[in-house]
């Protein structure tokens, strides 16, 4: 059997490559941002001690750190703080394609697929 603390260690060693390696598939198919874009640049600055520059980048950076502590902590409930995450989510993507795209934070990239695909038609 693996050890709780394996499993925990193993979750850890997992999202630290995903924040060193990742690459939106979203944004790389379409240039939109997609809606946990500028998440690891706000951790970077939240880790930083630039709590502004990390709420700017991604305001739910720290309640959806939140969740994840609160879903390993509370298996029982984890469909509930999932639904209630994807919703802020959905929510606060929507406002900020709103208010900022295409300037930053949101930006649109034409490094995508899409336009690679498209841009001679």
């Amino acid at each position: 059997m693996v050890s709780q603390k394996t499993k925990y260690l193993g979750i850890v060693l997992i999202l630290f490559l995903l924040l060193l390696f990742y690459k939106c598939p979203f944004q790389f198919i379409t240039g939109l941002p997609c809606p946990g874009c500028n998440m690891k640049t706000s951790l970077y600055y939240l880790l930083k001690g630039n709590i502004q520059l990390s709420l700017y980048y991604h305001a739910l950076l720290i309640p959806t750190l939140i969740c994840g502590v609160l879903c390993l902590l509370k298996p029982e409930k984890t469909k509930m703080i999932l639904i209630i995450w994807c919703t802020l989510m959905i929510v606060y993507y929507i406002y900020r394609m709103i208010l900022y795209f295409p300037n930053s934070p949101m930006i649109y990239s034409k490094n995508n697929l899409i336009y690679l695909l498209f841009r001679h038609a």
